[in-house]
């Protein structure tokens, strides 16, 4: 019994590290939920999608897995005609192990981002997250020694009325800065749990709190050629005494640009690919791809384990898909194309 104590409470403690805040190590394809000041921040009338990441397989039978789902819009103009303001809507879900140690949120984002010249070449934006989340464990494929003894079971006990809810707040903020023709650069923090809510173990037999999170990202974008370009980036996250910071190098190629052919006037029927590499500190290389076509955003990456990890997942870190579309909607409000909306 002592085994399987020690067991959940290092399930318990994993899921408040990595089951609370999720991550993803392709950032482009859902950067709103780790900033809320980037919500509503493209060009077009709304954007929906989606990404799902899978880890452990390899030594867990049911392994973690995180699928998120969100939408967003520029809804409408600010205070002045180089104002906007964004909305959005994210809802995410992340289980673990034969338990089924389940996080499941729904969060709302809004943003206000702010011109701070004509052309918009510098904008500055803020905003905030408010949402629930939900956490549940199913007892039903759970197996202890002492449910064969006669008595209690003290053990399933434990985890059979498991279930807590809470309320979230989170704020962000970012700055975009177009250096020339050909660069710019991209800066931004964001710090979560505001409240520091608590979450309860069996009637508060086990207490722990979610503490705050910092999120830093910042890159620099430069076109090689007409065709060609990098993204250099960093990612920083803090919470309490543990850190994940990632490196990253993107390259992008355009393939085709039906915009130079005869009668075409879509500007957005241009296919680009992009291609990375990154390195988690101590922990996994990253291989990343991103296609874009005509408002479609579709990516993948795999993380391979370097650390002593690897003896155990067999260099599996990770696996991600994702995918979203802009719309646009003739007739409806939507933010003119004079606003700079960055490559990254």
């Amino acid at each position: 019994m002592k085994n399987i104590l020690i067991s959940l409470y290092f399930i318990f403690c994993h899921s408040v590290i990595i089951g609370q805040d999720l991550h993803y190590t392709n950032y482009d394809l859902s950067k709103h939920y780790f900033n809320p000041s980037m919500v509503g921040s493209f060009q077009g009338t709304i954007r929906v999608g989606g990404i799902y990441r899978e880890q452990f397989r390899t030594f867990i039978n049911k392994p973690y897995s995180s699928a998120l789902f969100f939408i967003e819009s520029p809804i409408s103009y600010g205070i002045k005609s180089n104002h906007w303001v964004g909305a959005g809507i994210i809802a995410y879900q992340d289980r673990a192990g034969d338990l089924a140690l389940q996080n499941s949120g729904m969060i709302g984002a809004v943003s206000y981002h702010i011109g701070l010249d004509k052309k918009f070449k510098n904008v500055f934006s803020i905003g905030f997250q408010y949402g629930t989340i939900a956490r549940r464990i199913n007892p039903k494929n759970a197996l202890f020694r002492d449910q064969f003894v006669k008595g209690t079971n003290v053990d399933l006990g434990l985890i059979t009325d498991y279930k807590e809810n809470y309320t979230d707040y989170s704020i962000g903020t970012k700055f975009n800065r177009k250096l020339s023709t050909y660069s710019d650069f991209n800066f931004g923090i964001a710090m979560f749990h505001l409240a520091q809510p608590s979450i309860r173990f069996k009637n508060g037999t086990f207490d722990n709190t979610i503490h705050r999170r910092y999120n830093i990202n910042a890159s620099y974008g430069i076109d090689a050629s007409q065709k060609i370009s990098f993204t250099p980036a960093i990612y920083f996250s803090k919470y309490t005494n543990i850190y994940n910071s990632m490196v990253q190098v993107l390259m992008n190629y355009r393939i085709f640009d039906f915009s130079k052919k005869e009668n075409s006037n879509n500007k957005n029927n241009v296919l680009d690919l992009q291609f990375g590499v990154g390195y988690r500190l101590k922990d996994a290389i990253q291989f990343l791809v991103v296609g874009n076509y005509n408002n479609w955003q579709v990516g993948a990456s795999y993380d391979l384990t370097i650390s002593s990890a690897s003896a155990y997942n067999d260099f599996y870190g990770g696996f991600e898909i994702g995918v979203n579309k802009i719309l646009n909607f003739p007739g409806k409000p939507k933010i003119d194309s004079k606003f700079y909306c960055p490559r990254f």
